[in-house]
């Protein structure tokens, strides 16, 4: 599933918690926006709603996948292309 480009709220691990102590919260979840994904996570920019133009610097912090206990975002399946019905038509 593709992420890049959606606000999201995680949760983070005990082990995230640790690693990431004072970049986020102590306890709860938090939102972000999806920069980029990779392999090894992702990377997202804190500042939600403080939207930038694409060509400027953008803070990011890489939330590696192990970190990640859950996460909540809106999806919105895509739908596929609408094909005619396959049948006999009779003239």
């Amino acid at each position: 599933m593709e992420l890049a480009g959606r606000t999201v709220r995680f949760h983070v691990s005990p082990e995230g918690r640790k690693a990431l102590r004072g970049l986020v919260p102590a306890t709860g979840s938090f939102q972000a926006h999806v920069v980029e994904q990779g392999e090894l996570g992702l990377l997202v920019n804190m500042q939600v709603g403080k939207a930038k133009a694409l060509d400027q610097n953008v803070p990011v912090m890489l939330l590696r996948w192990d970190y990640i206990a859950t996460m909540s975002f809106e999806y919105r399946p895509e739908r596929g292309p609408i094909r005619a019905a396959i049948g006999f038509r009779m003239t």
